[in-house]
C-alpha cells in the first residue's frame, strides 16, 4: 500500500483576513486540518504581490456619536461588517437582524446563547415575539422577525444597536470593532 500525500485532499482558497479571524473564533465547530490551515495562513508571511485586505475607502469608521447627536437620516444606507462580510440595512433593526442572521447561519449556538442576554427592559433576540419587551408588553407591535426566525425590537437607537452588537460579539467569542464592526456608513 502506497502512502498518500496529506495535501492531496486539500484545496487553497483566498479569504479576507477578518473572515479567517472569525473562523478561528469558531474553532470548536471546525475540523483540526481546517484550524491548522487557517492558523498557518494568518501567521504566514505575505507573498510579494499578495493582496492585503483593507476596509473599503468609501466607508467612514468614525466612532459612534452620543444619544443627542444628529439622527441617522431616513435615506441613509447603514453598513456593518461581520467576519469580513459587508452587511447592509435600510434601518437599524434591519441591519441588526441581518447581523444576527449571519452569525446564526455560521454558529446557531452563539445566537441561542445571545438569546439569554438582555438589558434592563428587553432581550436582544427571542424565539417568541412577546419575550422581547418583557417590561413593556404593550410594545409587542414594535418587534420584527429576522429571516432565521428570531424576534428583535424595531424600537432601537444607533447607540442601542452598537451595544447589542458588542454583546453579540462577546457571546460569539468575536471581537467588536474587528470581527463585527459598526457603524460604517457609505458616502
Amino acid at each position: 500500500m502506497q502512502a498518500t500525500n496529506k495535501s492531496d485532499d486539500l484545496i487553497t482558497i483566498r479569504l479576507p483576513l477578518p473572515f479567517v479571524h472569525g473562523l478561528l473564533a469558531l474553532t470548536h465547530l471546525l475540523d483540526e486540518r481546517v484550524i491548522d490551515a487557517l492558523r498557518d495562513a494568518v501567521s504566514a508571511p505575505r507573498a510579494e504581490g499578495a493582496a492585503i485586505v483593507q476596509r473599503p475607502e468609501e466607508f467612514d469608521t468614525e466612532p459612534a456619536r452620543g444619544k443627542r447627536s444628529a439622527p441617522i437620516t431616513h435615506n441613509a444606507e447603514l453598513v456593518a461588517t461581520v467576519l469580513g462580510q459587508m452587511v447592509v440595512g435600510a434601518t437599524l433593526p434591519d441591519l441588526f437582524g441581518r447581523c444576527v442572521d449571519l452569525i446564526y447561519n455560521l454558529d446557531p449556538a452563539s445566537i441561542e446563547k445571545f438569546a439569554e442576554q438582555k438589558t434592563h427592559a428587553r432581550r436582544y433576540v427571542a424565539r417568541r415575539r412577546e419575550d422581547i419587551h418583557f417590561k413593556s408588553p404593550s410594545l409587542v407591535s414594535e418587534t420584527q422577525m429576522t429571516e432565521t426566525g428570531w424576534w428583535i425590537s424595531k424600537n432601537v437607537s444607533e447607540k442601542q444597536v452598537i451595544s447589542a452588537l458588542r454583546v453579540l460579539a462577546d457571546t460569539a467569542n468575536l471581537h467588536f470593532g474587528e470581527d463585527i464592526a459598526f457603524p460604517l456608513r457609505s458616502s
